[in-house]
């Protein structure tokens, strides 16, 4: 598998050869707003959030249009057939979780006149926690109306002959186990129901302590190996947060051109268990066995049989490689490097 032919835009360092957003101008803005809400996120209380947001659009007549998702990969076809209709610089704002910030992004590839946002409505809401950065949604729909946008890094991966993209993280490993029964279980629906839907990875992930059984990986960082024995999970991550508020890559940059990987291997159970306390601040880290790499291009290939999670979204198993896109896509988010548009 040749990482450096993942995306026609990369040189063989694996360099995207993308015009940077300084070198952008934005003359022209589409000034409707898009909305691609996720009915069933949050066991339905998007569709809450929606109303409150549309309220306050209709209050301020902002122009907007809503979409409604009916399965998986509707907000991606959606995504696309909106920008497909235009070549203006455009608003898409995704209501839901990461699933559907991630279709979204999926969607957006290939559109340079896309500019990303998140209405937060899931589990875990990593993407809002870490990247877009607002805690309501009058503070959200006030960062998109303003317009202040910046690029940010991407992650492409191919694995079992797919190629898609990743703006949280990509994983091997019991991460990847945890995110495929949580999104299954009847149980989240009721998580979310009392509000406190990020305890569905807490409750699967005791639960797995006793039944996932850690196999050897190969890690390949930059041309660099690591053969890694009875590996818990390896997560690349492009941001600090993944599994609805954990900390596991508190080094992360949006814009530094490199991904983090942390891998977590040869502890005991006990340990491990200690690794999950601390990683909601970032104390992981200085636990023997938990390793971190940075890199361009990464691959990672399991000896045993185990699924890949983009984003939370099971997308194969057993192997996987990914490169960085520098400054791919432009969103929406809170702070001192945005650049601003005024209509």
């Amino acid at each position: 598998m040749n990482i450096a032919k993942l995306h026609p835009a990369c040189d063989l360092n694996g360099k995207p050869n993308i015009t940077k957003q300084k070198e952008m101008s934005m003359p022209h803005l589409n000034e409707t707003v898009y909305f691609i809400v996720n009915p069933m996120a949050g066991n339905e209380e998007s569709l809450n959030i929606w109303k409150k947001a549309e309220g306050i659009l209709k209050s301020k007549a902002v122009p907007h249009e809503v979409f409604f998702t009916r399965e998986k990969g509707h907000a991606l076809r959606l995504t696309k057939e909106i920008l497909s209709g235009t070549n203006l610089d455009t608003r898409m704002i995704a209501v839901g979780g990461d699933g559907t910030i991630n279709e979204m992004i999926n969607g957006a590839i290939g559109f340079p006149h896309a500019i990303i946002g998140s209405l937060a409505a899931g589990s875990g809401n990593d993407y809002v926690r870490g990247i877009q950065k607002t805690e309501s949604v009058e503070e959200a729909l006030s960062l998109f109306l303003d317009n202040a946008f910046s690029a940010i890094d991407i992650g492409q991966f191919e694995t079992n002959g797919k190629v898609g993209y990743f703006v949280n993280s990509l994983g091997m490993g019991i991460d990847a186990e945890i995110s495929d029964e949580a999104d299954r279980s009847p149980l989240k629906k009721w998580f979310n129901f009392v509000r406190a839907g990020k305890l569905i990875y807490l409750f699967i992930f005791i639960k797995k302590l006793f039944t996932y059984k850690p196999s050897c990986m190969e890690l390949i960082v930059d041309g660099d190996r690591h053969l890694l024995k009875k590996v818990w999970f390896i997560v690349i991550a492009n941001q600090p947060y993944f599994g609805g508020g954990m900390k596991i890559s508190p080094m992360s940059r949006l814009d530094d051109g490199r991904l983090n990987v942390i891998a977590v291997h040869d502890i005991t159970l006990l340990k491990l268990l200690t690794v999950f306390v601390s990683v909601f601040w970032g104390g992981h880290l200085n636990i023997k066995n938990v390793d971190s790499f940075s890199g361009k291009m990464i691959k990672m290939k399991n000896q045993g049989s185990v699924k890949v999670q983009s984003d939370g979204e099971i997308v194969g198993t057993d192997e996987v490689a990914a490169v960085v896109l520098k400054e791919k896509i432009r969103v929406m988010f809170k702070g001192d490097n945005q650049n601003k548009n005024m209509k």
